[in-house]
C-alpha cells in the first residue's frame, strides 16, 4: 500500500514539474553557443530551443518537424543573421508563429564581407560568424539581455546581476586572448572553413580559408593554399569538427604539417575561445 501511495505521489510531482517547465517562456536560437549566452543571463527562467544540433553545419542544416513544432510556442527567436539555415528557413518559421518576436542579433554590428577565391573566380558575401568575436558578442549579449527583460518582466534584478557577470566574463576572456596573441599581430593562419575572420579582426590576425559555404575546394585553390602555406611557413591547418578533414589532410601532407580540430559551435563559448587561442599561439610558435 505504501509503495502504491509513493508511486502516486511521484507521478503527481512529476506532472507538476512538467507543467511548470512548460509555463516557462521558450527562447529559440540557431546555434548552441547562443544557448550558453541566454542561460548565462536567464539561468533556469526560460527553456531554450536550439535549431542546429551538435555536429551539424549551420550552412546546410534543415529544420525537423519536431523543431518546427517546438517553435510554435516560442516567445522569441534570436537570429545570428546571414547563416544558411536562417536564410532558408526564417520565412517559414515566421509564418508558423506570427506572435513570436524575431530579433536579428547582427543588426547594428560591424559586419565583415567574406570573399573566397578559386582560380579566376571569386564569391563575395557576409560573414555570419559574429559570435566568435568577444567585441561583437558583447553587443549581442546586450540585445539578448534587453529582450529577456521584455519576456521576464518580474525578474529584472536577477537578469541584471547575471548579465553583469556575463559581461565581466567577456572582458576577462578578451584580456586573456589579447595577452596571449598580441605579439603575433599580422600573422597568417590557415583554416578549412572561414569561421575565424571576426576573431582575427579583433586581434590583428589574417585568416586564409580552404573552402567556402560547404563547397568542395577546387584543385587550383588547393594548390594556391599549399603555395601560401609554404611562403608563410604555416604548419597547422584548423578544421571544425563537423567538416570532412580529407582535403585539409592533403594540404597538411604537402606542407609537412598537421590538422588541428576546433569547435566554434561548442556550447561552452569562453572555454572554446580559450582553446582556439592556445592552439593558434602554438601554431605561430611552430
Amino acid at each position: 500500500m505504501k509503495k502504491i501511495s509513493y508511486l502516486i505521489i511521484s507521478l503527481l510531482l512529476s506532472a507538476c514539474f512538467r507543467e511548470s517547465e512548460t509555463t516557462k517562456p521558450i527562447v529559440a536560437v540557431s546555434i548552441l553557443p547562443q544557448k550558453y549566452f541566454v542561460e548565462a543571463i536567464a539561468d533556469t527562467l526560460v527553456n531554450v530551443v536550439v535549431m542546429v544540433p551538435p555536429g551539424a553545419s549551420p550552412a546546410t542544416w534543415e529544420a525537423t518537424p519536431r523543431q518546427m513544432t517546438a517553435l510554435g510556442d516560442a516567445s522569441v527567436y534570436l537570429m545570428i543573421g546571414h547563416i544558411g539555415f536562417e536564410n532558408a528557413w526564417m520565412p517559414n518559421i515566421k509564418k508558423l508563429n506570427e506572435e513570436m518576436k524575431v530579433l536579428d542579433l547582427s543588426e547594428g554590428i560591424n559586419l565583415l564581407g567574406i570573399e573566397h577565391r578559386h582560380g579566376e573566380h571569386s564569391h563575395i558575401g557576409i560573414d555570419p560568424h559574429i559570435w566568435l568575436s568577444p567585441e561583437r558578442l558583447a553587443l549581442m549579449a546586450e540585445k539578448t539581455y534587453e529582450v529577456l527583460k521584455i519576456i521576464l518582466p518580474e525578474n529584472h534584478e536577477a537578469l541584471r546581476v547575471n548579465y553583469d557577470k556575463l559581461m565581466e566574463e567577456i572582458v576577462s576572456l578578451d584580456n586573456f586572448i589579447t595577452e596571449e596573441l598580441s605579439v603575433y599581430k599580422g600573422r597568417t593562419f590557415l583554416i578549412f572553413h572561414p569561421s575565424l575572420a571576426y576573431f582575427a579582426d579583433d586581434y590583428g590576425l589574417i585568416q586564409e580559408s580552404i573552402e567556402y559555404e560547404g563547397k568542395e575546394p577546387s584543385p587550383a585553390h588547393m594548390k594556391e593554399m599549399i603555395v601560401l602555406a609554404r611562403e608563410k611557413d604555416i604548419k597547422i591547418i584548423f578544421v571544425q569538427q563537423e567538416f570532412d578533414i580529407r582535403n585539409a589532410q592533403i594540404i597538411a601532407k604537402e606542407i609537412k604539417g598537421e590538422v588541428v580540430q576546433i569547435n566554434p559551435l561548442a556550447f561552452d563559448w569562453p572555454d572554446e575561445l580559450r582553446n582556439i587561442t592556445i592552439k593558434l599561439k602554438n601554431a605561430f610558435q611552430k
